[in-house]
């Protein structure tokens, strides 16, 4: 029987689709290249926004066709829309059963062990038993989709209850791997060939394994950065997500130190104003996040920063939207992840406040941030003219080559050569645009 996961969302998310293959491929499923011949589909669910959402609930009237013609598909549902229970439709109530009839069971994710057993009622497969017995759907090793640019969540749950923001309810408390295990990880996957570890967890800052040094100076967090950065083959360390108000100088004081440090740090700010900020449950202020932005400068100037941006929250004037819009033009933060606040179900904001800025206002701010980034990106980008970049190739298509430089650009030149791909290229700039570079390759 064949299979086909669908991943939205982040980082995370991906982590988690590359556990969830080993898992279906050990039950003896067969990957393939589109839903629409698979024996098995399912959705890993993003529930940050509403037009994640919106893509998920939009797919339950394909399914029923194709459910019509193969009598053996099956529909699962998993990651962040998924928050009471684990089972099949009829055993575990979820609101996604009634939104979409075509669904046949659910999993949160941490319940990753019991999908063999659920299988085994619906499409009665055999085997996973080593899956069943693990304790923790960290422990099960991924399968990697590119072994060059590797994934390795260090952490899941959050303890930051963000008014709009639905994954504490969803992944529960943080819960921390033990540095050990993380180690041992890095170590296979550059005996496998991986150049960039991407370390992933909802607030990185606040990693806190069992087998931290205790006599150190540093956060644990700090430790396990350290310990990645002697390993053998590792060019680059990145991590997502960090909170402002848990950024420390120890882990900013690594910047320009280590050799795999990469000159990129994704520092989610959600608003420029300090009277949002506080409506948010955010816990710091825009002063917090412009010093932390001046000291990594101060650390590496060309440093690219991004960021994330809500427009539209609850309550949000005219004068706290500029407020955002002039701290990304003023800082010059060259990578902005703009998105509509949207009512998530559970939260705080849903709860306590209203959603009553009108979406047409909603989608001019959105295009106004949209717009300044655009312009500031381009300015960011000139630097990089007629110097020399590494080029981490991700893909081959249509005649050219692209893939991330260290500061998280992509850049792209003429190739057809799809063996390129998981290797470094040192590329000329011959062309900066908003979001992209352009150049000649030294093969």
């Amino acid at each position: 029987m064949k299979y086909f996961i669908q991943t939205y969302g982040c980082q995370m998310n991906y982590s988690d689709s590359e556990r969830l293959t080993t898992v279906l491929k050990k039950l003896g499923y067969e990957e393939c290249d589109h839903y629409s011949k698979a024996d098995l589909i399912i959705l890993n669910t993003c529930s940050v926004k509403q037009n994640a959402d919106n893509k998920v609930y939009g797919l339950g009237e394909p399914f029923e066709k194709l459910k019509a013609e193969n009598p053996k598909l099956r529909i699962g549902i998993t990651g962040c829309a998924i928050r009471k229970c684990t089972g099949v439709r009829g055993e575990c109530k979820e609101d996604i059963f009634r939104k979409m009839p075509t669904v046949d069971f659910v999993f949160r994710i941490k319940d990753l062990m019991q999908v063999p057993d659920i299988l085994q009622k619906l499409h009665h497969v055999e085997g996973g038993d080593e899956i069943k017995d693990l304790l923790h759907y960290f422990n099960i090793n991924p399968t990697i989709a590119n072994i060059s640019q590797v994934f390795i969540p260090i952490m899941s749950g959050c303890n930051n209850f963000c008014a709009y923001c639905i994954v504490p309810y969803a992944r529960g408390r943080e819960e921390s791997r033990d540095m050990s295990e993380i180690l041992d990880e890095v170590e296979k996957m550059a005996k496998r060939g991986a150049i960039e570890i991407n370390l992933v967890g909802q607030n990185v800052n606040t990693y806190k394994p069992n087998d931290a040094s205790p006599d150190s100076n540093e956060t644990p967090f700090t430790q396990l950065l350290r310990r990645i950065d002697a390993v053998k083959g590792i060019e680059r360390i990145r991590f997502y997500t960090v909170h402002p108000k848990d950024m420390t100088d120890d882990v900013i004081n690594l910047y320009g130190e280590l050799k795999s440090m990469v000159p990129h740090l994704h520092l989610p700010v959600q608003s420029g104003s300090d009277s949002e900020l506080k409506r948010m449950n955010r816990f710091y202020t825009v002063e917090r996040f412009k010093d932390l932005v001046t000291k990594m400068r101060k650390k590496i100037p060309h440093i690219s920063i991004s960021t994330d941006i809500i427009v539209g929250f609850c309550g949000e004037t005219e004068e706290e939207f500029m407020e955002s819009y002039n701290l990304i033009k003023d800082e010059k933060i060259d990578l902005v992840y703009v998105s509509k606040y949207s009512e998530r179900p559970g939260t705080l904001a849903q709860k306590e406040q209203k959603d009553d800025i009108p979406e047409e206002i909603k989608k001019e701010r959105f295009e106004k941030i949209t717009e300044i980034m655009k312009s500031v990106s381009f300015e960011y980008n000139q630097q990089f003219v007629g110097k020399t970049v590494q080029v981490l190739v991700e893909k081959v298509y249509k005649g050219y080559a692209s893939g991330k430089i260290p500061e998280f650009k992509m850049c792209r030149f003429k190739s057809d050569d799809q063996n390129l791909i998981g290797k470094v290229v040192n590329v000329k700039v011959d062309k900066a645009m908003e979001w992209c570079l352009e150049g000649d390759a030294s093969i």
